[in-house]
């Protein structure tokens, strides 16, 4: 309208009303508290007031117009640092050959896997620490959201130099050198509830030592020293070359899921909302 000086070929440029056009300048004016256009007759000439505020107003349209682009550039930009809190398992067998592949999709990526309890990792996400999680407890929570994940198994591996039955009782087990994890591992966890659904206490077994991570449990394996329960997951590479073997014992099964969380109300940045959806069709472990 400032270039057409007319009302009513500013509402044909604008594809509105004459009158729709007018009542938009008059509230205009009201809250600027100043005339913007003289009305003469069929024609409009801007006010001195107007000839300031016009180029300002464009600058005002062009800066509109760059935030929306920035926008929509963040919408399809997958490229920051990755902050995902795990437990141990996920954490150090699964998580970084999924970084690395999604890294060569995406290279602009950096990632920071925090490893934890899970329940340190659910707390991390509660408190808005973490934006992502993966862990293998899933509690109640009208907070959070809990997506399955991978699923493991717990086996009994030995030495592969040592000499046993493929197939042993849990009374046989419970004759075994046995190596223990510590107190509030998740792998202890899932023993204690079996041992508790088929009458085994974990004071019955034959603890030679209790050690504080999954790669200690391992390495003092290989050294036989005892045996353990231990995820699949975790030791397919020693199980593959021979390093370790697997014990079956008669009526156990013994698996798990671990979970990726995040809390219902938190919107993620465009990169975290790709590799969440890069973790949700991640559903095997290739063995």
């Amino acid at each position: 309208m400032y270039k057409s000086g007319s009302f009513t070929k500013a509402a044909e440029l604008l594809s509105t009303s004459q009158p729709a056009v007018s009542e938009q300048i008059k509230t205009l004016e009201k809250r600027l508290g100043c005339r913007l256009f003289d009305r003469l007759g069929r024609t409009i000439k801007p006010t001195r007031k107007a000839e300031i505020l016009y180029p300002k107003a464009l600058a005002i349209l062009e800066d509109i117009r760059n935030v929306e682009e920035e926008l929509l550039q963040e919408d399809q930009n997958v490229s920051g640092e990755l902050t995902v809190g795990a437990s141990t398992i996920p954490g150090a067998y699964i998580l970084p050959h999924i970084a690395t592949d999604f890294k060569v999709l995406h290279p602009e990526i950096s990632f920071e896997i925090r490893i934890a309890d899970s329940g340190e990792v659910i707390d991390a996400v509660l408190n808005h620490d973490l934006l992502i999680g993966i862990v293998g407890t899933k509690i109640t929570s009208k907070n959070l959201n809990f997506y399955p994940f991978v699923e493991d198994e717990l086996v009994l591996a030995t030495a592969g130099e040592r000499v046993i039955d493929r197939r042993i009782s849990l009374q046989q087990l419970v004759e075994l050198p046995f190596l223990l994890r510590e107190n509030g591992s998740g792998t202890r966890k899932s023993m204690e509830e079996f041992g508790f659904k088929n009458g085994l206490a974990i004071d019955q077994l034959n603890t030679v030592a209790v050690l504080g991570s999954n790669a200690a449990i391992k390495e003092a394996i290989k050294e036989n020293l005892g045996v353990s329960i231990l995820s699949r997951i975790s030791i397919r590479d020693e199980l593959g070359c021979g390093k370790l073997k697997e014990i079956q014992i008669q009526g156990m099964t013994l698996k798990r899921s671990f979970y990726v969380t995040t809390l219902k109300k938190r919107s993620l940045p465009n990169h975290y909302t790709v590799f969440l959806e890069t973790l949700l069709k991640t559903r095997e472990i290739k063995r």
